[in-house]
């Protein structure tokens, strides 16, 4: 599992770290039934407080994408037809980010159509 949290990032850590495990899962980094690693390790591999691991653990179990067991820690679920609607979510999560960031950067929505139709006109992308 390759983690990894920005800490310039305007994202709190937690919610980087549920992202990070999310896009595992997807990747195919991450299979049902999966073992996470335990707090305490998490932390002490990205260098955050346990109590940061444990929140974004507890969210992950709470949607759904991780079931914990006393004594033997937490695994990977992927809920049933949940990996398409969390792919989709995901990437509409990071299109609108990085919109925002376009526009606050003084882009027009009709600058971006017009650099993503450059780049589908590019060789390397027909």
């Amino acid at each position: 599992m390759n983690l990894t949290i920005d800490a310039k990032s305007p994202l709190p850590a937690y919610q980087q770290v549920i992202q990070a495990i999310k896009l595992e899962v997807l990747s195919g980094g991450l299979c049902d039934g999966d073992l996470l690693p335990s707090i305490r390790d998490l932390a002490k591999l990205l260098k955050l407080n346990p109590n940061t691991v444990a929140k974004a653990y507890y969210a992950l179990e709470a949607e759904g994408f991780s079931e914990n067991r006393s004594g033997s820690g937490s695994r990977v679920r992927v809920p049933a037809g949940r990996r398409d609607a969390l792919r989709q979510a995901m990437f509409e999560n990071e299109l609108k980010n990085f919109l925002e960031k376009a526009v606050s950067l003084g882009f027009s929505l009709e600058d971006i159509q017009q650099f993503i139709e450059r780049i589908k006109n590019e060789p390397s992308h027909r």
